[in-house]
Parts: C-alpha cells; sequence; structure tokens
C-alpha cells in the first residue's frame, strides 16, 4: 500500500477497551504499526463517557493520551449511543475532508457501525477494523471491512 494516503483511527474505547494492566504505548504501538501500511495517521481518536470509567483507568488514559490518543469524552447523559454516534459523524466528516484513497481503522465490535463501514468502502475508502476478542461479533459489520484484524 502506498505511504502518502492519510489514515483516521476511530476507536470504541467504550466498548472495546483494553485491559487495565495493559500498557498504553504498546497499545498504541500495535495499532500504530497496523496503520503505518495504510498510511501516515492524520487523527487518533478514542470515545468514552470519562465519567463513567473506573478511577484506576486514569492511569491508563494518561499513557494513552501521552502515545498521541485524543480522548474524547462522550458523556451520556441519561441518552444511549452517544459514543456511536460520535463516531460515525467523525468518521463521515473525515471522509468529506478527505477524499479516497485514504484509510478508516475503526476498533470497534457494533453491529451499529455496518452501514457507515460499507457506504465508506463503496466511495473506495480502504476500512479496516479491528475487532476485540468475542465471539458474536456481527458478520454483517465484519463482511464490510476491507480487512479485519483480532485485537
Amino acid at each position: 500500500m502506498s505511504n502518502h494516503r492519510k489514515v483516521a483511527i476511530f476507536w470504541d474505547y467504550e466498548n472495546c477497551s483494553p485491559p487495565l494492566h495493559s500498557q498504553g504505548h504498546a497499545i498504541v504501538n500495535g495499532i500504530r504499526r497496523i496503520a503505518h501500511v495504510f498510511g501516515y495517521v492524520t487523527s487518533f481518536k478514542a470515545y468514552l463517557d470519562i465519567s463513567s470509567q473506573s478511577p484506576k483507568s486514569v492511569g491508563f488514559r494518561s499513557d494513552l493520551q501521552s502515545s498521541g490518543v485524543s480522548m474524547t469524552d462522550c458523556p451520556h447523559n441519561g441518552r444511549k449511543d452517544v459514543v456511536d454516534k460520535m463516531i460515525l459523524v467523525d468518521m463521515l466528516a473525515f471522509a468529506n475532508d478527505h477524499p479516497s484513497p485514504a484509510t478508516v481503522i475503526l476498533i470497534a465490535g457494533d453491529r451499529d457501525y455496518a452501514y457507515a463501514v460499507s457506504t465508506l468502502r463503496l466511495r473506495q475508502y480502504n476500512v479496516v477494523l479491528i475487532v476485540p476478542p468475542a465471539p458474536n461479533i456481527p458478520q454483517s459489520l465484519e463482511s464490510q471491512a476491507s480487512v479485519v484484524v483480532d485485537w
């Protein structure tokens, strides 16, 4: 793949958070290695409701942030699917601002992203899906991605 292509990473941290004993910088380096196969990273965002996170995760989140991940706070305030909606809008904004060829990396396992992934693929975006270790990742999501990588 050509390294002049732009890559944006969108991480549903709320539903795909790594174990707290993990090292944030090591996880970011692994994701970065995958991203650099497709081009250079212009944006790396993780989405979560910070108020609902365990106090033990502060150090881990700090490690992610110091490794270049923008932590995007998505307060639920009694609403559902806040993270999903923010990721969907940001992915489409990236596509609007960066014509294909470009790559979107989505770290998620939720079927709600399938239509957006399919739409990006139809417009010749490369979509890499990184999925959590779960037995029930929807086929409707995985089948739309250009590449699927297990977490």
